[in-house]
């Protein structure tokens, strides 16, 4: 798109909403007539929104490199593998320059555990073309990647009805 001036974008918190931000961002990128890759990490990627994200092939590309049996306090080889070929993919299509804006869902994980190293992310955003926006999702953003980004938003979660046992929702959560 002509003109399009790419920026960095981190939506990060212990609250909900990260990913569906990032997921209406996506959809009102589509409706403008802009090309959007959008990469899950970690996610089974079953959740309701993603069947409806991979209807817009080809203008927006969706990639999952996650598993329904994914524990966090574990992260197996198998998981480790499928993060680090998500990053290498990310980082062809960054140099690429195909796409106008690239998600990376749940990717603070991948750089907190130090499956992805940071100081190569930073060069990767420090160094994006400068028509591609980049849109980070995840909780506990690293200080350095809130430095680089342009714009930050922190999901903070004030109450939620998780606290009263109320189960994820087809259609609301999941």
């Amino acid at each position: 798109m002509e003109n399009f001036k790419g920026y960095i974008q981190v939506y990060t918190g212990e609250g909900k909403g990260k990913t569906t931000a990032a997921i209406g961002l996506t959809v009102r990128a589509i409706g403008a007539g802009l090309k959007v890759a959008f990469f899950q990490f970690f996610k089974a990627g079953t959740s309701s929104e993603i069947k409806i994200l991979k209807n817009f092939y080809p203008q927006l590309y969706y990639k999952n490199f996650g598993k329904e049996d994914f524990i966090k306090e574990r992260v197996s080889p198998e998981v480790r593998d499928l993060t680090l070929k998500g990053w290498e993919e990310v980082k062809e299509l960054v140099k690429a320059n195909i796409y106008n804006i690239i998600v990376l869902d749940e990717i603070t994980y991948a750089i907190n555990w130090g499956i992805v190293d940071l100081k190569e992310f930073l060069e990767i955003l420090r160094n994006k073309p400068k028509s591609l926006e980049i849109v980070i999702t995840g909780r506990y953003a690293p200080e350095e990647i809130i430095e680089v980004a342009d714009l930050v938003t922190e999901m903070k979660n004030i109450k939620h009805y998780y606290e009263k046992g109320v189960k994820s929702r087809k259609g609301i959560e999941k």
